[in-house]
């Protein structure tokens, strides 16, 4: 469940997640408050780096699959209550 909160124990990786977040939700606009709170958790620029590409792999095959109508071949999940 934590995973599909985005959320862990880990103050590391809750911090790369709230980032993670962030970006998604103001579309790739966060504040220098974000990159200070990431790089204050430990993270440095290639980390850093790392995350965003990854956040752009994500949304990039999440837009491909809606566009091409890909058909799913794994179950749906139930919606998570209270998220």
């Amino acid at each position: 469940m934590d995973a599909r909160r985005g959320t862990s124990p880990d103050s590391k990786v809750s911090a790369a997640l709230h980032f993670a977040r962030e970006v998604v939700e103001n579309r790739g606009c966060v504040s220098d408050e974000e990159f200070r709170r990431l790089r204050d958790a430990g993270y440095e620029n290639r980390e850093i780096t790392e995350i965003i590409a990854s956040i752009a792999l994500f949304v990039f095959g999440d837009y491909f699959t809606h566009i091409a109508q890909t058909e799913l071949d794994f179950p749906e999940v139930p919606e998570l209550v209270g998220s």
